[in-house]
């Protein structure tokens, strides 16, 4: 995880990029991010996270345990998600 504070003219912004691989228990990145957005309680943030989780509210055509524990954790520290539907993959596999 990385986060990066920008002062604009009217207020603060963090900006935090995080990424938790399948293998990894995303639950101890979420108390990450949760602990760095506590931290910053005045401040707008904006999260970029590919947490390896899948939901049909960002466009999977399932969830999966992990989709619904990150659907949790945006529900229960009132988060919005800002992905549109027909916006491109970030990643495409090169399967033959």
């Amino acid at each position: 995880m990385v986060a990066l504070k920008i002062q604009t003219s009217s207020y603060p912004l963090t900006i935090i990029s995080v990424y938790s691989s399948p293998a990894q228990d995303v639950h101890t990145t979420l108390q990450e991010i949760k602990e760095v957005i506590s931290s910053l309680p005045e401040e707008k943030v904006i999260i970029g996270a590919d947490l390896n989780g899948h939901n049909t509210l960002w466009d999977y055509r399932s969830n999966d345990n992990r989709g619904n524990d990150i659907l949790d954790f945006i529900l229960a520290n009132n988060l919005n998600i800002i992905n549109k539907p027909d916006a491109p993959p970030t990643y495409a596999p090169n399967r033959l």
